[in-house]
């Protein structure tokens, strides 16, 4: 069954690591997908991934932070495709330098810098503006684009288990995703009048660019053996879950985040 066809969707942070997996999946499926990503590099090779197996694909430059940018992605999207049936927010930072990948401020090679005594407001307030002001401006736009189509839709952010757990090091990150969850559950109450559900996932241990310094120091293993599933997961395993989310099977399901962590609060 092509759970996706004729429907388009946005994935930001769609060229690497579970956005782009997300994409694929959603191609492989029978979308079209507008692929958001500040990584141009990246961003264009996942289009080039979906069109060489006869997908529909887009790429479109998109700091999620930005508000303007965000209005001109789901303005471009509907002018290329049509309309906008989904949007995935999985375009995140873990910490405010992450993607001029800067050593001195990451959290997990130089854990004092990450401590909130140690860290100026500006490097706060970025994780946020991109984790939690961003992920609401873009369901935001993708709503009111789906508001004005009069056929509803679905819109997926990415939390993660950070936003149970403190972790004092990474404690803007943990904040951004706490927001998140409870964004979600904002999103989804304002949202179900107008047919639009509105669901999270929270992943665990992935293995993603995202985590290349704790998988470099051996933290990310070390954490996922100690789970009831003993392992690092695939991005395309949380991919299948925005799948579900994002179509039909999933109908009667809004407000919710759903746990992709190899059972982390089980133990």
């Amino acid at each position: 069954m092509v759970q996706m066809k004729d429907r388009v969707a946005i994935v930001t942070g769609g060229g690497s690591g579970m956005g782009r997996s997300t994409s694929l999946l959603f191609a492989q499926e029978g979308a079209a997908v507008a692929v958001a990503d500040i990584n141009e590099t990246g961003g264009r090779e996942t289009v080039a991934m979906i069109e060489q197996t006869g997908g529909r694909a887009l790429f479109v430059p998109t700091d999620t932070s930005d508000e303007a940018a965000v209005v001109a992605l789901v303005e471009e999207t509907a002018s290329a495709f049509g309309h906008v049936d989904a949007m995935v927010t999985a375009a995140g930072i873990s910490y405010s330098n992450f993607v001029e990948k800067d050593e001195a401020t990451d959290p997990w090679r130089n854990p004092k810098e990450g401590l909130i005594l140690n860290k100026d407001t500006a490097r706060w307030q970025k994780v946020l503006d991109v984790n939690l002001t961003g992920v609401m401006i873009c369901a935001r736009e993708a709503a009111r684009q789906m508001i004005a189509q009069d056929n509803g839709g679905t819109i997926v952010n990415f939390a993660s288990i950070a936003a149970y757990g403190p972790v004092p090091t990474i404690a803007d990150y943990c904040v951004s995703k706490a927001g998140v969850v409870m964004l979600t559950k904002c999103l989804a109450a304002e949202f179900g009048g107008k047919g639009i559900r509105v669901n999270a996932v929270a992943p665990g241990p992935i293995e993603t660019g995202m985590t290349q310094s704790l998988l470099e120091t051996g933290r990310l293993q070390q954490q996922a053996a100690a789970l009831p599933l003993g392992r690092v997961a695939r991005p395309e395993e949380v991919a299948d879950v925005v799948l579900f989310l994002s179509c039909d099977q999933s109908s009667y399901i809004t407000g919710k985040t759903i746990g992709v962590d190899g059972g982390t609060y089980t133990v």
